[in-house]
């Protein structure tokens, strides 16, 4: 299937268009998977909140985050949020008119933080408001996309594609400290944080870097050189995966390589687990697939519309998820 753009603007955003540089350098595809397939009952709904009929139009939705199965915020390229409230995704709502939004982390219904580059913005359960600035902006080819991951009001970490960590306190933005070196073809691509005493960040250049406690420290992925998500619902338990799904698994201590991802060979952009047995993986060609205590299922169709695009998946829990894609779609999965 040719890979088509999904956006209005007729352009990948620098994410995408980073990550498909990496994958001219890539040479092999996800194959195999566990050896005992997971079996998962559920329904994907997918709808298209974007207010138009003409998909070419729909503003890329490139962020979500679900802190429970009854609220989600999903962030788009026009710097909009859409809610999520149990039952259905509401209108665009303005955040922050033309400025993209790359990525939003919530903690409750009252407490969110979307960031688009430097701008943080962040929301009460009622508005939302502009922030101070986040971290130092990347020059050059590295570009400044930002990821966020929040546990509290009281505490986010972002990361840009240069590698500088900036945490926020409750109040503002600081404390910014460089965990890696990301450049134009290997940026620093993901955060994810259980406390302000636990985060993970991963890079394209193939390093990991731990925060524990208070100090940084720093491994080389086991196997995988190029990794492009992370999700860690414990401090004891993380997965990361590269954009050809193969897979790590971190135990509190150490990093192993796990089976990778099965699948035709889509890219793998997000990775989502609720419990240290229970995962879920997004692909570009709008399918998923999920771990379930060591093994993987088989792909699951979700989205229909034709078109190979980022995704972005939350899972607060092993009965919900939400994924939405740079063409505009948004899916939600009750078990």
């Amino acid at each position: 299937m040719a890979r088509r753009t999904p956006h209005r603007t007729g352009r990948w955003s620098p994410r995408v268009a980073a990550a498909a540089t990496l994958l001219l350098a890539l040479v092999a595809a996800a194959c195999g998977g566990g050896s005992s397939p997971s079996t998962v009952s559920g329904t994907w709904t997918v709808a298209h909140p974007e207010p138009s009929t003409d998909l070419a139009d729909y503003s890329g939705i490139y962020g979500v985050s679900c802190p429970s199965s009854s609220f989600c915020t999903a962030v788009d390229e026009s710097g909009n949020a859409i809610g999520w409230n149990g039952s259905g995704w509401s209108k665009p709502q303005p955040v922050t008119p033309g400025s993209t939004l790359e990525s939003v982390s919530c903690t409750s219904s009252t407490f969110c933080a979307a960031l688009a580059g430097q701008q943080a913005t962040l929301f009460d359960g009622a508005t939302w408001t502009m922030s101070t600035a986040v971290g130092p902006a990347p020059s050059g080819a590295t570009g400044g996309q930002y990821r966020v991951s929040c546990t509290s009001p009281m505490f986010c970490a972002s990361v840009n594609t240069a590698g500088v960590v900036t945490t926020f306190d409750g109040t503002s933005w600081g404390h910014d400290i460089q965990v890696d070196v990301g450049t134009g073809t290997k940026p620093v691509q993901d955060i994810s944080c259980v406390s302000p005493a636990f985060c993970v960040v991963v890079s394209a250049t193939g390093n990991i870097a731990t925060l524990s406690g208070t100090a940084w420290g720093h491994q080389s992925s086991p196997g995988q050189s190029v990794l492009h998500s992370v999700s860690c619902p414990t401090t004891t338990f993380c997965m990361a995966l590269d954009l050809t799904g193969h897979t790590l698994v971190f135990d509190g201590s150490t990093w192993t390589q796990a089976p990778p991802v099965p699948g035709s060979g889509s890219l793998t952009y997000s990775v989502s687990c609720a419990t240290a047995s229970h995962c879920v993986v997004a692909r570009s060609d709008g399918s998923v697939s999920v771990w379930q205590s060591g093994s993987w299922g088989p792909p699951q169709a979700v989205v229909h519309d034709g078109t190979q695009a980022t995704a972005r998946i939350s899972c607060p829990t092993t009965t919900f998820c939400a994924l939405v894609d740079s063409s505009g779609s948004v899916a939600t999965y009750r078990a």
